[in-house]
């Protein structure tokens, strides 16, 4: 996968505040310590590399390529590679200035930028194939006002794909390391795919990495649309 140049990040962190530019992560992928940057970017290649394989299950039941929806998208690390499968990536945030930045770059032609606030208004119902949610459900007070949202904006055999922290010992020490004293989160890994699953939706996949048990920082699963 394509990775975005620590030039474009520098120039993201500086419109940015540095609450947001904390939780976009971009300290980690410029960190000077070689694992930290690995790990920041060892999340990310495991996402796209399930969206690969998504998208290519989705092209052996379809005719057309798949629109797809980047859900936070802070700045933007997955649109290179949901743009190279997708009919239309719609990518959505808080702060949409990081990703334009990227977008304007790499000059990605079929990715639809869209204010957090805008996201419902803009997207019609059962219109999306895909919804890659990195590392911000464990951001949202109401999440199950967000799952409802996913629900009804996905076709009926549509996917969802999300990664989210474990906030275990090991992930609060990388935090620690990355130089990221606040905390953000009010949920973790395991509450969220509970609360997933409750909502209706099916695990089809479920990866821990770097490794199981308490060796894991962050969770990636696939889940299928409640019928």
């Amino acid at each position: 996968m394509r990775r975005v140049p620590d030039s474009v990040f520098r120039q993201m962190a500086g419109r940015l505040t540095a609450d947001a530019r904390d939780e976009m992560a971009i300290p980690s992928y410029l960190h000077p310590n070689p694992l930290m940057r690995w790990m920041a970017w060892r999340r990310v290649e495991l996402l796209a590399r399930h969206l690969g394989r998504m998208c290519l299950q989705h092209g052996s039941i379809s005719s057309s390529s798949p629109m797809i929806l980047d859900f936070g998208c802070g700045t933007g690390v997955m649109l290179g590679e949901a743009s190279q499968h997708a009919q239309r990536v719609y990518a959505s945030d808080l702060f949409v200035d990081a990703a334009k930045i990227l977008v304007n770059a790499w000059k990605l032609d079929n990715v639809t930028l869209v204010a957090a606030d805008d996201v419902s208004r803009t997207i019609p119902e059962s219109s999306l194939d895909i919804i890659i949610a990195g590392e911000v459900l464990e951001h949202l007070d109401d999440l199950n006002q967000t799952l409802s949202f996913f629900r009804n904006r996905l076709q009926p055999q549509g996917r969802l794909l999300i990664s989210v922290p474990t906030e275990g010992a090991l992930y609060r020490c990388g935090r620690r390391m990355a130089g990221f004293h606040g905390h953000y989160h009010v949920a973790n890994a395991a509450s969220i795919h509970n609360d997933i699953l409750n909502a209706g939706f099916k695990t089809e996949s479920l990866e821990k990495t770097p490794g199981p048990g308490p060796f894991a920082i962050y969770w990636i699963v696939e889940y299928s649309v409640p019928q």
